[in-house]
C-alpha cells in the first residue's frame, strides 16, 4: 500500500499522487466542537487536486464511476484528510522551522498521508490476526467500501474549494476532485476494509 499526498497549491495534480498506483490523500479544514468533537469539515483551499493529463482511470475509480471525466482520466485525491495548517496539529521541534520553534500548528496533505498509512496499517494487523491476506489493492479496497456504504465510513465533504476552475474545483456529493471520496470515519472504516 502507498499512499501520497495531493499537495498544497490547489487545483493541480502532481506525482506520485497522480499514480494510479498509490491512494492519493487532498486536505480539507476541519471544525471541531467543545472538547474536540467532530462538527464538520470543508474542502480545504490549498488542497491539490484534479484529472491527470497522462494517467488514464484505474479501474478501481473506473468502477465507481468519477463524475466529470469524459476523457477517462485519473483523478486526484482518492480520499481526504484535515490538511488546512489553520486546523492541523500539534508538533515540537528544537530547530527553527519557518521561523518557528517549540510547539507550533502545521497542516498540509502530506500530513494526511501518513495518517490514511495509519488506517490501512490497523487494518491489516487486523485481518492478519484474523488470518486473511493483507490488502494488496487498497485503491481498490478503498472505492468498494465507498460503493458499499460511503455515508457511514466518509464523512462526506461537500462544500469549497480549491481553485476557480468551476466543477473540477468544487467538493460536492460523493466523489470530488477536491477531498476525493472524503475524510475517513476510522471506527467504521477499519471494519470495513478488514472485511474486503
Amino acid at each position: 500500500t502507498f499512499t501520497a499526498s495531493s499537495g498544497d497549491s490547489g487545483s493541480s495534480v502532481e506525482y506520485p499522487a497522480g499514480s494510479p498506483y498509490v491512494v492519493a490523500v487532498g486536505g480539507t479544514t476541519l471544525t471541531t466542537g467543545s472538547g474536540g468533537s467532530y462538527v464538520g469539515e470543508t474542502a480545504w483551499s490549498g488542497s491539490g487536486g484534479g484529472q491527470s493529463t497522462v494517467e488514464n482511470v484505474p479501474l478501481s475509480q473506473a468502477t465507481y464511476s468519477i463524475p466529470n471525466n469524459p476523457n477517462g482520466r485519473r483523478g486526484v485525491p482518492d480520499v481526504a484528510y484535515d490538511g488546512d495548517p489553520n486546523t492541523g496539529f500539534a508538533v515540537y521541534d528544537t530547530v527553527r522551522y519557518q521561523g518557528q520553534s517549540g510547539w507550533f500548528q502545521v497542516g498540509g496533505t502530506s500530513a494526511g498521508a501518513p495518517q490514511w498509512a495509519a488506517l490501512f496499517a490497523i487494518a491489516n494487523s487486523t485481518r492478519a490476526a484474523g488470518g486473511k491476506a493483507t490488502l494488496s489493492s487498497t485503491d481498490t479496497a478503498v472505492y468498494n467500501v465507498a460503493k458499499a456504504n460511503l455515508s457511514s465510513d466518509f464523512h462526506d465533504i461537500t462544500s469549497g474549494t480549491n481553485g476557480t476552475c468551476g466543477t473540477l474545483c468544487t467538493a460536492g456529493a460523493g466523489y470530488d476532485y477536491v477531498t476525493g471520496l472524503g475524510s475517513p470515519q476510522a471506527k467504521n472504516i477499519i471494519p470495513a476494509l478488514v472485511s474486503q
